[in-house]
């Protein structure tokens, strides 16, 4: 994710890094170079394009603005979705990690010094799923934060295969502990309900985020939407050229960096957990999660949030 101060004025014309002029140059130079292909021509032969005009240019373009505008909402709100579900799983991490540490051991529990090194082990293997889920969102390998904070991450199953799915084996491995927990007698059925909720949500989020990262939205609506900006890009100077003269590539190139520049931010905010520069800091939304529960048992040690590297935050 970027994160910089807000862009003074000259900036605002001059920075190419983190826009994304890089990604659409190619096309426009395209676009720059058909412009420049029909002024010479015109400048040769201008009764060749006296029948041309810009009015069904200025239609279609409306209509792809409105286009362009509707998909990259579309994209935007799959964004802030994702971002509000691990704004929400951060919420349930902290509650699940507080209430296992400050519930009371039952008075029929006697070890009360193992069952608190028990919980500690609980919360830590919490981190190790957060990190495991963050990982498994962006498709990368496990990090070692799994296996420093989860010894044995990846249980075996009966045919001998590691988990498809790390973070859901995690999650059922908590929800064992705290089946042992309760049948140790450390805790009530009541505080179990409790515990369980949240694990439950916790869940939920999970099967969120994965839908997200699944489900794209429709190809044929995308493939649609190209095929349109493409064609209009293209077919702009022929309408331009009677009116616009020598100046025709110029205008060509901003149109064309308007609508290609909203195409790409739109695939940006498609994939939320990806490695785009608009993509979620995954990594730096885990290390909050680490920081938090690590303060919780106590730990003097803990590392420092993550800082933002060439303005961009992952």
């Amino acid at each position: 994710m970027i994160v910089r101060p807000r862009l003074r004025l000259w900036e605002i014309f001059c920075i190419l890094r983190l826009s994304v002029v890089p990604r659409i140059a190619p096309q426009i130079a395209v676009v720059v170079v058909c412009a420049t292909v029909v002024t010479a021509t015109w400048r040769r032969w201008p009764d060749a394009f006296a029948h041309f005009s810009v009015a069904p240019f200025t239609l279609l373009g409306i209509a792809l603005s409105i286009f362009l505008g509707f998909r990259n909402n579309a994209c935007y709100d799959r964004w802030w979705e994702a971002r509000r579900q691990l704004g929400a799983l951060i919420s349930e991490v902290r509650s699940l990690a507080r209430f296992t540490l400050a519930t009371p051991v039952a008075a029929s529990s006697s070890a009360s010094r193992v069952d608190q090194q028990r919980r500690e082990a609980v919360v830590r293997r919490i981190i190790g799923y957060v990190y495991a889920l963050m990982s498994d969102l962006r498709g990368e390998p496990m990090p070692g934060q799994v296996a420093r904070y989860t010894p044995g991450y990846l249980p075996a199953s009966t045919e001998g295969k590691h988990p498809r799915s790390v973070p859901d084996a995690l999650l059922r491995e908590l929800a064992q502990q705290y089946g042992a927990m309760l049948a140790a007698g450390e805790f009530g059925e009541q505080i179990y309900q409790r515990l369980d909720e949240r694990l439950s949500s916790m869940a939920t989020i999970q099967a969120a985020c994965e839908r997200i990262r699944s489900t794209p939205t429709p190809f044929a609506y995308a493939l649609l939407l190209h095929r349109t900006a493409y064609t209009f890009c293209f077919l702009l100077p022929f309408g331009l050229v009677s009116s616009m003269g020598y100046t025709t590539p110029i205008f060509s190139a901003l149109v064309a960096y308007t609508f290609f520049g909203l195409d790409a931010l739109g695939d940006e905010m498609e994939e939320p957990f990806g490695e785009w520069p608009n993509a979620l800091p995954l990594t730096a939304i885990a290390r909050t999660m680490e920081i938090s529960l690590l303060e919780a048992l106590g730990e003097v040690d803990v590392p420092p949030p993550l800082q933002p590297v060439e303005s961009i935050l992952r």
